[in-house]
């Protein structure tokens, strides 16, 4: 049974320039060709495949890494912003087989959600979501991990803020307790109006300007389609840990604050 323990493949890059360019319009004129140097290696999440599994329908198997960058060219060291690449790797087992037995692997671009959500929000004008900054999708080169295979590169602005600490949140008083959540609901409201939804609820998504008060919302490496006229619900505020419906989590993160606001109906605490 081939081993299936996740590793990661894509190296640090520190330093190196990634260039995002598309080849036709309306996308070469809306996302002109950028080069990126590469300040840090943030995270990478493989989902391995096993030749079986893939023969039954399971899709690609490919590596997605995170990086922290900034825009190259003089005077531009403040534009920051963070790189997927998304890149397609070698069925689990074949990683240290003939490059020709690699090579049959190669498949065009998987659709990764990520980038038809974020392309969606920018080029209607969501102002709740870091905006795309550019991409591109190339193949990988003969002494690659799956010669010919996709590899995918995308960027997009790194936004004021910090994402959102929950303990730090649930010290807060009341009033900035509940200015947060006012501004989480605008944000969440306006993207659930262009039709995406982001899957994995975090507080770690919630993006929070300290400074101004503004929030965003980020994490649409996995984010599902919805309809445009979704309506807001208050158990977003549940899924993103900001009302509580139960205290399970209390033994782990205590609550700090002392004015708890509970609601008899529902038993969540605000």
């Amino acid at each position: 049974m081939p081993e299936m323990e996740p590793h990661s493949v894509l190296p640090k890059m520190i330093g190196e320039t990634i260039t995002t360019h598309c080849p036709k319009p309306p996308d070469s004129v809306l996302y002109p060709r950028r080069n990126w140097i590469i300040i840090e290696k943030l995270s990478e999440h493989p989902s391995p495949v096993t030749p079986e599994d893939f023969h039954d329908g399971m899709g690609l198997a490919y590596t997605a890494g995170k990086y922290l960058c900034r825009l190259a060219g003089a005077g531009n060291a403040h534009i920051l912003g963070f790189i997927r690449i998304y890149k397609q790797i070698p069925l689990a087992g074949t990683e240290l087989d003939s490059s020709s037995v690699r090579k049959a692997q190669a498949s065009k671009p998987y659709n990764h959600v990520e980038l038809d959500a974020l392309k969606h929000l920018t080029e209607n004008g969501c102002t709740a979501t870091p905006a795309l900054l550019g991409y591109r999708i190339d193949k990988q080169d003969a002494n690659d991990l799956v010669p010919g295979g996709y590899i995918m590169y995308l960027v997009w602005e790194k936004v004021l803020g910090d994402p959102l600490d929950i303990d730090m949140f649930w010290s807060l008083p009341y009033n900035e307790r509940k200015s947060i959540r006012d501004k989480f609901k605008e944000a969440y409201s306006k993207v659930l109006s262009f039709g995406y939804q982001p899957i994995l609820a975090s507080p770690s998504k919630i993006i929070l300007d300290t400074i101004v008060g503004d929030v965003k919302i980020s994490g649409f490496s996995r984010a599902a389609r919805i309809p445009q006229n979704t309506q807001w619900k208050d158990y977003n505020f549940v899924m993103f840990l900001l009302v509580l419906n139960s205290s399970t989590r209390d033994k782990y993160h205590p609550v700090m604050a002392e004015d708890i606001k509970y609601e008899e109906k529902t038993g969540w605490r605000w």
